[in-house]
């Protein structure tokens, strides 16, 4: 199946020493992507060594790189480095209405589609269009270390639409490669308690970060970033 929509995707990873991963990643999804017949393009988005890693202001940063490569990007697929899709249907474009979860069924988590993964459920691999990620202002800069900017982000989307459009479990199966637990911000429930009051004024239009280096080659482009 190919992309219905000639959109221009940009995928954005998060990124920091998981060369395994990395390394299946790129080879198993331009093979995936190929078959799409899309126009892409990756970018890995990596701090320096010595920060403690945010994964959302990452995405944020992230997004707005890709823009300054490319104005003509109109599909921003946020993508976590160990994942993998399963099914070849699952078509990377993104939906004109609504922001969409990509990753509805896991193997990590047994493929489970109840409870929290039936319809909360907001990691691993989101896509907005252009306009959508600027109307919900990006994700919030704030969380750093593991846990709930993704929880965040969902209700910022849903603060803006009335519906996540989701894939079917079919057909957003992915695999997960394992690896090692990030340290938790301890602060992560306080931030989201107070998450509604902040997206304003928190996200895309506050993000700080300088572009310490770009390395550029024919698989991805990568921003080693300072924040």
């Amino acid at each position: 199946m190919e992309n219905s929509r000639n959109s221009k995707v940009a995928i954005i990873v998060p990124y920091r020493d998981r060369v395994k991963n990395l390394y299946i990643f790129l080879l198993y999804m331009h093979k995936f992507l190929s078959r799409q017949n899309i126009e892409y393009g990756i970018y890995l988005i990596e701090p320096l060594g010595y920060l403690t890693f945010n994964r959302a202001l990452l995405l944020n940063t992230g997004y707005l790189e890709a823009l300054k490569e490319d104005q003509n990007f109109d599909c921003f697929i946020l993508h976590d480095v160990d994942m993998l899709p399963e099914n070849n249907n699952n078509i990377y474009e993104c939906d004109t209405l609504y922001p969409k979860q990509m990753a509805v069924s896991i193997n990590t988590y047994g493929y489970s589609t109840e409870g929290y993964f039936k319809e909360k459920y907001f990691g691993g691999i989101n896509a907005f269009t252009k306009e959508q990620f600027r109307k919900i202002n990006g994700f919030s800069n704030l969380y750093f270390g593991w846990g709930m900017e993704d929880d965040d982000a969902r209700n910022r989307a849903l603060a803006q639409y009335p519906k996540i459009a989701r894939l079917s479990p079919e057909i957003g199966r992915y695999f997960a490669n394992c690896h090692q637990t990030q340290s938790k911000n301890p602060d992560r429930y306080l931030l989201y308690m107070r998450s509604s009051s902040r997206f304003q004024t928190d996200g895309l239009n506050s993000v700080q970060y300088k572009i310490v280096k770009v390395e550029k080659n024919s698989l991805f482009t990568r921003f080693y970033v300072k924040y």
